[in-house]
């Protein structure tokens, strides 16, 4: 596991980055106030996809940009999900209209 801390880190727009692997998996573990002496707000990162974390001083503005990167994501999960469930529909539809077609199935098989 990859762990750096930096106070006071540049902020980017690419908070929910992983510093490590790259990839979008990045998550706030904890959010608390800054210390006096710095701005912003103390946030734990966690990539869920490698471990790596990292522990920073960033503005209200970057963790808003996360929160929102974090509800889009969340969106484009449930919008995948959706999408999987209706064609294993669209699947189990077409299979039992096959079976009719080839008469595997019956009227007599409701009764």
């Amino acid at each position: 596991m990859n762990t750096g801390v930096l106070w006071g880190m540049r902020a980017t727009e690419d908070l929910h980055l992983c510093g490590s692997c790259r990839r979008p998996f990045v998550v706030p573990d904890a959010i608390v106030s800054a210390p006096a002496n710095t701005t912003g707000v103390v946030v734990e990162l966690r990539c869920t996809d490698c471990g790596w974390t990292h522990v920073g001083s960033y503005p209200h503005a970057a963790v808003e940009a996360l929160d929102r990167a974090l509800d889009l994501t969340e969106r484009e999960i449930r919008a995948a999900l959706e999408i999987c469930e209706l064609t294993a529909e669209l699947e189990a539809i077409d299979g039992f209209a096959r079976a009719l077609e080839l008469e595997l199935i019956t009227p007599e098989d409701f009764q």
